[in-house]
């Protein structure tokens, strides 16, 4: 999968050194940036690391603040020359105890399928000294794609003209660099926390591959009003290379149908010509209801609410469906009845084969059973 999603990388380099910040990208071992070896005098102490994401007209973008305890421990002026490298990363900003740094943005070299932003800035830390370096900017995050493949939901494949398909879970990605925080002294904690809307999920892919789906294994959750965090802290030395963050908006519960035009018989005694109108909706997605009408244009006239389960075409596979309903005969006297029905479609031609049973709820009235055959259309 080819990814371009937002991903940043701090380096702070005599050598250069670096440091990481958060990085996204599905192939994240180009990304290794990490040699092992402390490349600087000075140490980092922790790394604080926050991202509040949100979503705003099918866009996703997630504002960050990267906070580094930095001290320089030895009796000589370290002069650090430093590189702030972000992928689809806009409004960057620096500054060390409050003080802002004058920041340089340029063109650097590719890095995985999108060109990576430097934005340079320098770093002096006189002997002693121990502050804290504060790097924000917003990420726009880019959304995963996983293909469905040769399956179609029964909604998608019997509405393919009005339905617009599943409004299945969008996932946005970010990868978080850890490799790079070795190229510094000392062996800080991180400490990453992720806000998102609360009806969001956050986890993690436990690999690379973009059809794994995420999990929450290793964060710990918890609502504060209307936003869901995420924390999760490790050490840099025992920490991978690389940490995804997965956030995943959950699909709606119901997914928008079409209309439903069938036309066939009564079979049996008193066998006649019928035409059904209907709409039908899925909630959640295996799960089909609708409201017909039936008629035979003549004397007879049913309403009827149905819920049926409906398998999905696969390929050449058509959708099978099952179903129960309550026809309420209108014409020419009003009653209700039972209904079990069974259906085959094949995108969105099919056939529909429904037993309606009306008992005898009162005095002078008899039961009586009908059974409907009708090919259908769905739009």
């Amino acid at each position: 999968m080819a990814v371009r999603l937002a991903f940043i990388v701090c380096l702070l380099a005599v050598m250069p050194a670096a440091a990481n910040v958060a990085a996204s990208t599905r192939t994240p071992a180009t990304l290794t940036l990490s040699s092992g070896t402390a490349r600087t005098r000075s140490e980092v102490l922790s790394e604080k690391l926050d991202f509040d994401c949100s979503e705003a007209e099918q866009e996703a973008v997630c504002r960050f603040e990267a906070r580094y305890r930095l001290r320089n421990g030895t009796p000589e002026a370290e002069v650090i020359d430093a590189a702030f490298l972000g992928l689809r990363t806009r409004e960057v900003r620096v500054r060390f105890d409050e003080e802002p740094l004058p920041v340089t943005e340029g063109q650097a070299d590719s890095m995985g399928p999108s060109p990576v932003e430097r934005f340079g800035f320098t770093l002096t830390l006189s002997p002693g000294r121990e502050g804290e370096l504060v790097v924000r900017g917003v990420m726009q995050l880019e959304r995963r794609f996983l293909p469905s493949g040769y399956v179609w939901p029964a909604v998608q494949s019997r509405h393919a003209l009005l339905s617009p398909g599943p409004a299945r879970a969008t996932h946005w990605d970010i990868d978080y660099l850890l490799g790079p925080i070795r190229t510094w002294a000392g062996n800080p904690t991180l400490h990453v926390t992720v806000r998102a809307p609360s009806a969001w999920e956050v986890g993690s892919s436990p690999d690379a591959s973009a059809r794994t789906l995420p999990v929450a294994t290793g964060w710990r959750l918890r609502h504060e009003g209307e936003q869901v965090l995420a924390e999760r802290s490790l050490t840099a030395e025992s920490a991978p290379e690389w940490l995804n963050v997965t956030l995943t908006k959950p699909q709606s519960w119901w997914i928008p149908g079409g209309v439903q035009l069938g036309l066939g018989a009564r079979l049996g005694d008193g066998s006649r010509f019928m035409a059904r109108l209907g709409y039908q909706l899925a909630a959640p997605e295996s799960f089909l209801h609708s409201l017909s009408v039936e008629t035979d244009f003549r004397e007879q006239l049913v309403l009827t609410p149905l819920t049926q389960y409906a398998t999905p075409q696969v390929v050449i596979i058509p959708s099978l469906g099952l179903g129960v309903g309550v026809p309420v005969q209108v014409l020419p006297e009003a009653r209700p009845g039972l209904r079990l029905l069974a259906d085959l479609h094949f995108g969105p031609l099919g056939a529909a084969l429904s037993w309606d049973h009306y008992p005898a709820l009162w005095e002078g009235t008899d039961s009586f059973s009908r059974l409907i055959l009708l090919f259908q259309v769905g739009l």
